[in-house]
């Protein structure tokens, strides 16, 4: 009687399909996972049995099962073929500098480092990644004096460098009209002065006790540097009571030790002569050895040292004559008496008579012959 009824039952399972070969392979995806405790070996929940719907592929390792997090360590915890899968990446850096690189590889965490910055170029980039873009570049120069003009890096290119348009030269120490000359045409002024007016700046220069002199060149610098585009000043060109005539320029001033001084003309040495023909020569050399045309002075004083101005090409140049023409010029000044209030009205008028405005010295001087500095 058991053979029957096993019988019907292999028929009613036949019949049931359950060994039809055309049903569907159960789906292992491990998205759609549930649990499956049969033949779970290591308690995670997941075992290996064929039943599962999922598969644990490793059932020694609880870490180990169908939609476990992964971890960088060269496992396939999540049973879904592939290792340390979907950890990411990092990033690192500014600008050019900037690298992406997966946080795991080969099973060990990486550090991201960025790649080594470069010059900063006109291109749109941040080439030394410190970031900003194209900046702090210089561009190309054009033009000169208040034209100059520089080419800007403007969205990755250089912008065309175009100078500026001239304009009218004006006593600024700027080069108005773009001529490559600052400030020509107020190299000299001959300025209408009185001593009562220098002795506002020194009290010694008074046209009493001194009408030539330290005091009064120091009076004379010292107005002079009050007025338009004027650094210092010489004279008196021509004086008579209180009129004191002062020629008011731009120069360069240095502040020179007699010692020094004195390496150029023995006797201008601050102790035999601080101020004098030995000194004017001493002085004009001293700044044709610093790269200017002559030089006057001291316009100031101090125990051990004297303010000197030296004077450029653009406004003074050296001229030799005699102290018999400069007689003709004034007879007060002859190779007699070599120097003073005379000499320097001869000067001024010898150079006025070339079409210069003024002048001073003598810069050098010996028997008839003398050298002076006229100025535009």
């Amino acid at each position: 009687m058991r053979r029957p009824i096993l019988l019907l039952t292999v028929a009613a399972l036949a019949v049931a399909g359950c060994n039809d070969s055309s049903a569907p392979p159960v789906d292992r995806d491990a998205g759609t996972a549930e649990p499956c405790a049969v033949s779970d070996d290591d308690g995670d929940g997941f075992g290996d049995d064929e039943t599962c719907a999922v598969l644990d592929c490793d059932d020694t390792n609880a870490s180990v099962y169908p939609g476990a997090p992964e971890a960088c360590n060269g496992i396939d915890e999540d049973c879904d073929g592939d290792v340390d899968d979907d950890l990411g990446e990092g990033a690192c850096g500014l600008g050019e500098c900037r690298r992406t690189r997966p946080y795991c590889e080969d099973g060990r965490p990486r550090a991201c480092e960025p790649a080594p910055p470069s010059d900063e170029q006109c291109n749109g980039l941040d080439d030394d990644c410190d970031g900003e873009i194209d900046e702090a570049l210089v561009g190309e120069t054009c033009g000169v004096g208040a034209c100059g003009a520089r080419a800007e890096c403007i969205g990755g290119a250089w912008s065309t460098c175009t100078p500026g348009a001239p304009g009218v030269e004006a006593c600024n120490r700027i080069d108005d009209d773009c001529d490559g000359t600052v400030d020509e045409g107020f190299g000299v002024q001959v300025l209408q002065s009185t001593y009562t007016a220098l002795n506002a700046q020194h009290p010694q220069c008074d046209g009493v006790g001194e009408r030539l002199g330290p005091n009064c060149n120091a009076a004379m610098h010292r107005i002079c540097a009050q007025t338009e585009c004027s650094t210092t000043g010489f004279g008196p060109l021509e004086n008579s009571g209180d009129v004191s005539i002062v020629g008011c320029v731009r120069a360069t001033g240095r502040e020179v030790p007699y010692a020094t001084l004195a390496t150029f003309h023995g006797p201008c040495d601050g102790t035999g002569e601080r101020m004098g023909p030995n000194c004017n020569a001493a002085i004009h050399r001293y700044c044709v050895s610093e790269g200017f045309v002559s030089g006057f002075g001291p316009t100031e004083q101090t125990a051990d040292a004297a303010l000197v101005q030296c004077l450029d090409a653009g406004v003074a140049t050296t001229v030799g004559t005699t102290y018999t023409v400069l007689s003709g010029h004034h007879p007060g000044c002859t190779a007699a008496r070599r120097i003073g209030p005379d000499c320097n009205a001869a000067i001024s008028r010898f150079c006025s008579s070339r079409s210069d405005r003024t002048g001073y010295g003598p810069i050098e001087n010996f028997g008839d012959d003398a050298s002076v500095t006229c100025v535009r």
